[in-house]
């Protein structure tokens, strides 16, 4: 039961935080190129990779409340592939097919970069 609080106060953070970004982004940025989910997404998959490479060997009460409060909690609700391949759908609906393959390969490849970066950053003994 401990481990449901701790992954249900996670996602709260995760979800608000998901919210607050995207309010911010879209209220600055008015383009079809839907940057708010990109830019979470990255940001989370940058996110994941560092905090799964950073839990290596640490005591198991730390790895636990990182890995169910900050990446299964917090980090599942902030990044969305839900909202990713919905807003996918609508830039094809538009027919804008240069945002649509953009954002398709741009978030592929840059979700990937930013976990390996992220990783490759919290294996790093500082």
């Amino acid at each position: 039961m401990d481990v449901l609080i701790i992954i249900g106060i996670g996602g709260v953070f995760g979800a608000l935080t998901r919210f607050i970004l995207g309010q911010i982004v879209g209220k600055y940025y008015y383009k079809t190129f839907p940057l708010g989910t990109f830019l979470i997404n990255i940001t989370g998959s940058f996110l994941l990779g560092f905090s799964v490479a950073h839990t290596v060997g640490l005591p198991t009460n730390q790895v636990l409340f990182e890995r169910y409060g900050f990446q299964i909690g917090f980090l599942g609700a902030y990044t969305t592939h839900s909202t990713f391949a919905y807003e996918s759908i609508r830039l094809v609906e538009s027919g804008e097919w240069i945002n649509f393959f953009t954002y398709l390969l741009g978030s592929a490849s840059s979700g990937l970069l930013g976990c390996g970066i992220g990783y490759f950053l919290g294996a790093f003994p500082w």
